[in-house]
């Protein structure tokens, strides 16, 4: 089937969602029953397996399907007593992969700018909040706002209002449900240490005044959460 045969418009992966849910309805799968791997619905369903891996999220999210790591996705009896209506798929959110590229693509160019307009105090904002998720470490709410609080403060050095908004404006996404599920299976100390040296490479390539490593160094980092997505065993 091709994505083109799918039922409804709006993002491809709600379309697959709702192609799954219909099936559920349908009876094709049943309670308990494991639907097939991510790489044969990929296959089937011709689209990649990052929108077979949204659509997933986006129907556990929905309590039609759960998804055990490492075992599989099983329906739910709550699909069988609730089914989702045919083209209702409720969330219209954007889903994780969508959100890593906006990211790339605009967090590496404002990368490129700070590395060429950023002043001390901007720098030593920077530095300051560097330290400051390395010392919260241990406290994952505390790190995650410092984390923004980096991103922000190098959009605010690129010296470019719009871009600063949309770079506030992609942070917010973060707290769609589906992103969460997503990143809270990735919230280990180990990537938090990562992501503190990722920040201490872009801010090296601002000090030095190097705009391309700087999005390299940007661009490196956000490749990073996206070869996490890829990793989730579903």
């Amino acid at each position: 089937m091709s994505p083109l045969d799918l039922p409804g418009g709006g993002r491809l992966y709600m379309r697959i969602a709702q192609k799954l849910a219909d099936d559920i309805a349908a009876g094709r799968y049943r309670t308990g029953e494991r639907l097939p791997p991510e790489r044969d619905l990929a296959v089937s369903l011709q689209v990649s397996r990052t929108t077979v891996r949204e659509a997933l999220l986006a129907l556990e999210i929905m309590r039609q399907i759960e998804i055990r790591t490492g075992a599989g996705v099983f329906v739910l009896p709550e699909a069988m007593r609730e089914p989702v209506p045919a083209r209702q798929v409720a969330t219209g959110e954007t889903g994780p992969w969508e959100q890593l590229e906006a990211r790339r693509a605009i967090e590496g160019q404002v990368a490129y700018l700070a590395a060429e307009r950023a002043d001390e105090a901007q720098i030593a904002e920077m530095e300051r909040l560097i330290d400051e998720s390395e010392a919260a470490l241990d406290d994952v709410p505390r790190f995650d706002a410092v984390d923004a609080e980096f991103h922000a403060a190098i959009a605010r050095a690129a010296g470019n209002a719009l871009l600063e908004e949309y770079v506030a404006h992609l942070w917010s996404m973060r707290g769609g449900p589906m992103w969460a599920r997503w990143y809270d299976q990735t919230r280990t100390i180990q990537n938090r240490r990562r992501s503190v040296e990722d920040h201490r490479a872009i801010l090296r390539a601002i000090i030095r005044q190097r705009p391309d490593a700087a999005m390299t160094a940007m661009k490196s980092h956000l490749d990073v959460l996206a070869e996490r997505f890829h990793a989730l065993n579903l």
